[in-house]
């Protein structure tokens, strides 16, 4: 079992700027370094057999089936679960958190008269890039966590996958990279607070991005997955909640062998750190990041 990780700062790369660095270089002064390993927390208790998931969220979970995938990947190595999801596109945790919302209500009668072992919260994407979290994130993850943690349920935030394209504000742009630190920030900071598990499917995504480029991880809107994207995250999930490797999994849905095996030793490597070939690939990786 893996021990939650309490010391956010050790997590992230802060460029050393020198006088004679350009404008250009000063904006990039706090961005995550996404080859490091990071000791996620793992489930406590254990997952048991036949655990119960909620899945609370809104398209990012919904496009190509994620809830789907994962419990058929899980199925593929002999575990069953009871899977349920509650999802709408462009919900945020902070209409989940109101009880006068329509999706709200159905959120405290689920984990009111049921009994969930895990209970995986997405937040609205812009919402996560959002630099006052205190204010439009942090809030309403606290309500619903309590609500979860009350029921007898674990919480586990599923901390998305930055814009490919980045996103720009005037004459202002940030890349993808640097919109993915804000994310996992955001995320990893209320879940440390929380003591809360972390699906870490947006660094899985800078992660692949970087050690294979060819793998098309967004749809062509550029913030929805695509199905290689959402097969990775259910990888990834499945590996957070089991804490086993998700290589060498006989279910690959229309994705080919070698591809689903390389998202397969991503995730195994992001959650575990225990990827095959893609440890071998991120020890010797001097490129960019991202």
């Amino acid at each position: 079992m893996r021990n939650g990780c309490k010391k956010l700062a050790s997590m992230f790369l802060i460029t050393v700027l020198l006088a004679a660095c350009s404008s250009k270089e000063q904006e990039e002064i706090h961005q995550m370094d996404f080859q490091a390993q990071i000791d996620w927390k793992a489930p406590a208790p254990a997952v048991g057999e036949r655990p119960r998931i909620l899945f609370v969220g809104n398209s990012h979970i919904f496009y190509n089936d994620l809830s789907g995938t994962f419990v058929r990947i899980a199925d593929a190595f002999g575990y069953r679960s009871d899977v349920y999801e509650l999802s709408k596109g462009y919900y945020s945790l902070r209409q989940y958190a109101n009880p006068e919302d329509t999706l709200g209500a159905l959120f405290d009668s689920a984990v009111t008269n049921k009994k969930w072992d895990f209970v995986v919260l997405q937040e609205n994407i812009s919402v996560a890039l959002s630099d006052s979290p205190d204010e439009d994130m942090f809030p309403y993850a606290r309500i619903l966590d309590e609500k979860v943690k009350s029921a007898g349920g674990q919480t586990a935030f599923l901390m998305t996958w930055a814009p490919k394209d980045g996103k720009k504000e005037g004459f202002k742009k940030q890349s993808c990279q640097e919109l993915q630190s804000v994310v996992a920030e955001n995320y990893m900071t209320i879940s440390d607070e929380l003591d809360d598990l972390v699906i870490p499917a947006g660094i899985g995504f800078m992660r692949c991005a970087d050690s294979y480029p060819e793998i098309e991880l967004w749809d062509e809107d550029g913030y929805h997955p695509s199905p290689a994207g959402t097969y990775l995250t259910a990888c990834i999930v499945y590996a957070t909640v089991y804490q086993e490797s998700p290589e060498n999994c006989s279910y690959i849905a229309d994705l080919d062998t070698e591809l689903a095996g390389k998202l397969q030793e991503i995730a195994a490597d992001v959650v575990l750190g225990n990827g095959t070939s893609t440890a071998k690939k991120i020890e010797g990786h001097t490129g960019n990041q991202g």
